[in-house]
């Protein structure tokens, strides 16, 4: 009897063992990667996520070309000229949960939240790749730029040779059986020589303009909050760091870590002056200088060690570099483990770290991907 996952492999043009499904977002990287693992001899069927359906009629151009009609049927075109089939595949409910709460509520609690991590991991490496493996694909396909590799003590995530555009970062966070099932033709590339491989392989559309971090959110994210949340903007204290409160401020969600335009500090004495913290229990902003910014020992939750050898190696003097934020500066640290707890003691003080974003702890080389965690305090 014909079940229903053979009836969706069917569907697909998955044969069981043999296909990667090809996660194409209708950009120009998604493209030529699934272009290169095609022309390399790799069975592929493409999919597009419908993730989010912005609303109204202003949408911005961005919007369009990320969440709409727009990029499917760019990906649609480029699968046909690779004679690869292609589909489209709700996944709204699934970015919903995982991405648009996460952000309004990160954002709400004081955090600063990190939505395209949260999407890596739960929904493009998440849910699709449950998807993937459901209906028989063996790997997954993926524009990403970082390196993986699968050797002999497991999968390997290192950043991309590109410096400019590495993702590492925002990959740190998957499993290692799921970095095991990821394929990243564009690792070894660089921005420039992806969008020539464009043109060499005639796919349409080399020129395309990047796709935006924050996808979903169309201007002002407050706003967008605010719309869902409308008691967001509850007023509260506006306090200094040895506890004096020196004004008022118009809701927490207006407020980040490490912000410093936007701080009613007449009568304060001269600045600048520094968003601290943020203490949603007591519904306060606090403010200081800028070196009570500083850190020097940052706490992690949600633990992720992908490379177990080199965490305890470098417990042993060789040390790790951590990355508090994208593209931030690595920082020499060095690092315990207790439990699903990371303790992250910097050798010189960051000058911003923000509650909610994920920490990357890279090797001493600054190469590859060690362990991740979430920063709390």
């Amino acid at each position: 009897m014909t079940s229903d996952i053979d009836n969706l492999r069917a569907a697909f043009g998955v044969r069981p063992g043999t296909t990667a499904l090809a996660a194409m977002s209708g950009g120009v990287d998604s493209a030529v990667a699934t272009a290169l693992a095609v022309r390399a001899g790799t069975q592929a069927v493409g999919v597009t996520m419908r993730l989010f359906t912005p609303g109204g009629d202003d949408i911005a151009e961005k919007a369009r070309q990320c969440c709409g009609p727009t990029a499917y049927e760019d990906a649609r075109s480029v699968a046909a000229s690779l004679g690869i089939p292609h589909h489209v595949v709700n996944f709204e409910a699934a970015f919903h949960r995982a991405v648009v709460d996460y952000f309004c509520d990160e954002y709400l609690a004081g955090r600063t939240p990190n939505p395209c991590v949260a999407c890596n991991n739960l929904v493009k490496f998440g849910a699709l790749l449950d998807f993937a493996r459901a209906v028989g694909a063996t790997t997954m396909i993926t524009g990403h730029y970082a390196r993986i590799s699968n050797e002999e003590d497991g999968a390997h995530l290192r950043r991309a040779v590109d410096r400019t555009k590495d993702q590492s970062y925002m990959l740190a966070g998957l499993r290692a059986d799921q970095i095991a099932s990821v394929i990243t033709p564009l690792g070894e590339r660089t921005k420039e020589s992806t969008r020539a491989a464009a043109r060499e392989l005639e796919i349409g559309i080399a020129d395309k303009p990047d796709s935006m971090d924050l996808c979903f959110v169309d201007g002002d994210y407050r706003k967008f909050i605010l719309e869902r949340h409308p008691d967001g903007a509850i007023a509260g204290p506006l306090v200094t760091v040895d506890g004096r409160q020196v004004g008022t401020h118009d809701g927490l969600l207006g407020y980040t870590v490490g912000q410093r335009r936007g701080i009613a500090t007449s009568g304060l004495g001269d600045g600048p002056w520094y968003v601290v913290k943020t203490d949603r229990r007591a519904n306060a902003v606090v403010i200081g200088r800028r070196e009570d910014l500083e850190r020097v020992e940052i706490a992690c939750s949600r633990a992720n060690v992908l490379q177990p050898e080199l965490f305890e190696a470098s417990q042993r003097g060789d040390g790790l570099l951590a990355v508090c934020r994208y593209r931030s500066k690595a920082l020499a640290a060095d690092a315990t483990l207790d439990g699903d707890r990371l303790v992250v003691r910097l050798r010189e003080p960051a000058q911003v770290v923000s509650p909610g974003q994920l920490l990357v702890l890279y090797d001493a080389a600054g190469d590859e991907v060690v362990a991740s965690g979430i920063i709390e305090a």
